[in-house]
Order: C-alpha cells, then sequence, then structure tokens
C-alpha cells in the first residue's frame, strides 16, 4: 500500500505544480466571476446614459404624444435617461428634416428619430432611424411605449376606459412554490442541473484522458519498465488512477468554492437579472455531486487507462479512445430528455446504465429527485461496473503495458484476459 501511495503522491504533486493546472483552477472562476458580475455592474449603471429621441410628428395629436412620453421616461431612474424631443411637421417638411437628423445621428448628437404619419393612429405604421440597430433593451422600451399609447387612445376614442380594459385583459401569473412554500425558479434549476452537468463531463473527460496519455507517455520513454520492477501492474495503474482523480477533485473544489463565492456576492449585492434567482445548493446535491464525480470518474479513468495500456503512440490512443470518448458525450445530447420528463420510463431507464448514470441520474436529482431506490440501484450498478472495468483493466494492463508496435486485435485481448 505504501508503493501505491508513492504512486498516488507522484501523480498529483506532478500535476497540480504545473503552470496548466494553476492557470485553468485560477482563471475559470475569473472567468465565472467576470461573466456574471462585470454585466450585472455595469447594468447598474446604465442610467447614466443619456438617450436623446427625436419624434417628428405629423399627427398634431397631443394626448398621444403626451402618453407617449410618459411611457419612455417612466423608467429612466431604472435604464437610460430617455431625452424626448418632439418637432410638429407638416409633410412636406419632414424629409428636409430627416437629412438634418441624420446629420446629428453621424455627430452623436441624438440616438435616434422617429416620423409619425398622419394616419398613425390608426395605420400603426411609423419609421425610425437609429444610431445603434442592436440596442435591443431600448428599441423594445420604445416599441412598448409606441404601442401601449397608440391602443390606449384608440380604447378612448371608442369610448372604452383603458382602465378597465387592462384590469379585463390582465394575464393570470403563476409562481411555482417549492416545499416550503417559497418560489423557485424552472429556469434557474435548469441553469444549475446543466452547469453542474457540464463540470462533471468534462473533468470526466479530461482527466479520464489525462489517465491515458499518462500511460502512452511512460510506454514511449520506457520509465514504465523501470517502475514495474519495483510495483505490481495493478498497483501502478490504481495509484495513477487515484492521483490524477485527486488533482481533479481539487480542481472542482476551487471551482465550487467560486461558484458558491460568486453566487453570494450577486445575491448579497441584489445583482440579479430580472426575476431570476439562483436557487441554494442544497447539502445533499453537493453530497450527490461528489459520489457521481468520484464513480464516474473511476469508471472512465478506468477504461481510459486500458486504451493507454494497449498502443503505443498518442496518434494511435487518439483512435482507439473515441468509443469511451462517445459514451462520456452521449448522455450530454439526452440532457433535455431527462431535464424535460425526468420521471418517465425513458429517463429513468437511461439514467440506470452506469455509463450514463454520472450525468443522467445527477441531472434527475437536481431537477426532481427521484426514488431513493433508483439512486441506490444506479450506485450499485456502476460499482458493479467498476469492479467489472478494474478486473478487465487489470488482465490488460499487466500485459499491455509492456507490449510495443501494432494495437492489439479483439482475439488478442481475449486471450491476455486469460492469463493467470
Amino acid at each position: 500500500m505504501d508503493k501505491v501511495f508513492l504512486i498516488i503522491k507522484r501523480e498529483y504533486l506532478a500535476r497540480v505544480r504545473t503552470k496548466g493546472f494553476i492557470l485553468s483552477t485560477i482563471l475559470t472562476p475569473l472567468l465565472l466571476a467576470s461573466t456574471i458580475l462585470i454585466p450585472m455592474l455595469f447594468m447598474d449603471r446604465s442610467s447614466e446614459k443619456n438617450y436623446r429621441l427625436v419624434i417628428l410628428d405629423q399627427t398634431n395629436d397631443q394626448p398621444l404624444y403626451t402618453r407617449i412620453e410618459e411611457l419612455l421616461k417612466e423608467n429612466n431612474k431604472k435604464a437610460d435617461d430617455f431625452d424626448v424631443v418632439r418637432e410638429t411637421l407638416k409633410p412636406d417638411q419632414v424629409e428636409e428634416r430627416k437629412k438634418i437628423l441624420n446629420e446629428d445621428l453621424k455627430a452623436e448628437k441624438i440616438a435616434g428619430y422617429v416620423v409619425l404619419p398622419p394616419n398613425f393612429l390608426s395605420s400603426g405604421k411609423m419609421q425610425r432611424r437609429a444610431r445603434n440597430v442592436n440596442d435591443f433593451l431600448n428599441n423594445r422600451r420604445i416599441e412598448t411605449a409606441f404601442n401601449s399609447a397608440v391602443i390606449e387612445q384608440r380604447m378612448i376614442r371608442a369610448g372604452v376606459n383603458p382602465a378597465q380594459a387592462n384590469a379585463i385583459n390582465q394575464e393570470i401569473r403563476v409562481d411555482f412554490i417549492d416545499e416550503k412554500g417559497e418560489k423557485e425558479s424552472g429556469a434557474a434549476k435548469w441553469g444549475l442541473s446543466f452547469l453542474l452537468a457540464i463540470i462533471l463531463y468534462v473533468t470526466i473527460l479530461i482527466y479520464g484522458l489525462q489517465v491515458m496519455q499518462g500511460v502512452i507517455e511512460e510506454k514511449q520513454s520506457r520509465i514504465i519498465e523501470v517502475l514495474l520492477s519495483s510495483v505490481k501492474p495493478f498497483q501502478l495503474m490504481l495509484g495513477k488512477v487515484i492521483g490524477i482523480g485527486s488533482v481533479s477533485l481539487t480542481q472542482v473544489t476551487v471551482w465550487a468554492l467560486s461558484l458558491a463565492l460568486v453566487s453570494a456576492i450577486a445575491a448579497a449585492q441584489a445583482l440579479a437579472f430580472g426575476s431570476f434567482k439562483f436557487p441554494a445548493i442544497p447539502v445533499s446535491l453537493l453530497l450527490f455531486f461528489i459520489i457521481y464525480y468520484i464513480l464516474g470518474y473511476f469508471l472512465f479513468a478506468t477504461l481510459y487507462a486500458i486504451v493507454g495500456s494497449m498502443v503505443s503512440s498518442q496518434e494511435d490512443g487518439q483512435q482507439a479512445q473515441m468509443p469511451i470518448t462517445l459514451l462520456v458525450a452521449l448522455p450530454m445530447t439526452l440532457a433535455t430528455v431527462i431535464m424535460t420528463k425526468p420521471d418517465s420510463t425513458l429517463s429513468t431507464v437511461l439514467s440506470l446504465i452506469p455509463f450514463f448514470a454520472p450525468i443522467l441520474m445527477f441531472m434527475r436529482i437536481t431537477v426532481q429527485q427521484p426514488p431513493m431506490w433508483q439512486i441506490a440501484l444506479s450506485i450499485v450498478l456502476m460499482l458493479l461496473t467498476i469492479w467489472g472495468a478494474v478486473w478487465v483493466a487489470a488482465k490488460i494492463y499487466r500485459v499491455g503495458v509492456l507490449m510495443y508496435g501494432k494495437r492489439p486485435s479483439l482475439p488478442e485481448l481475449i486471450k491476455w484476459l486469460k492469463y493467470t
């Protein structure tokens, strides 16, 4: 056991001291923080921007314009500060005025202008020019204001009370609640599930491939022949898998703590987009994450170790590992099915397959926790599969790590399994 521990220590320290590990461990949380917090901080200061809008009004309808101006300015404290200027023109004056305003746009004196035709109230058609046509927030704000004002004026002229009509047409509001009666967001749950599943997928794939690459590098440099003079092949494989797995757990732990810190800062400063609320992560969910991460890693790392022992070059390894990589990637293509219908028969069956369980069963737990017997069954099936994979890997590894040249065929692999 001391020899296995030495191998674990060697594999761990050799990787955590690399610049790649240090940079990825530090830069990933920084990228996460910048992606979430920086846009929110800038949005909080967005009211400092002045948006000057000129309305070329040919309707001669003062109540309509007054209502448009009120609606445009009602969110000035929360978003861009709208400065609205109305110019009443006759139809033959519009083109000349548009030329001047186009120059003002180029000189950045105004943000845009709107042309309202004489029949605007009945036709609902208008022209608009803006300095930035991709300013989606302000585009939506302007369209909503004009649309609401026109509908209200049409109601008034038809003898309908706008307030009563709005009350009658008010849509129902559905608030999803959890078992404690607190609001919960389906989008937030979906986002959390997908984020954690991505972490599982990426880390299992990256560190599983590192196991394979480590074995191939040791075979190419003939270091493995020296190592096998001191330790058994199974001890070497076990130490390598656990050592690299410890590296991945270290990185995932740093990322998880960073995610928790960023979420706490965002919540403390009330920096949230609309009604979106990032859900609290229960301790039980973190426990399941760790369980399925460790089981998933050991399963696929063992398979990648088999591939590494079978081939003699990185090029051969890239080809031989494709079936295993597909097994890791396939559950992500089924994510939508699982999250939409987590309790369906298809979702249940797929999440019990040992190669899919690390991601799919965990997704089910995140979205809608299945019965405990299904969770327990998936863990048992994974443990049995890992045991079988380790048995096969031990047989192949002890022969394959000393084999060079062409990749063994299936009959040769079967012969290796029969060796005592």
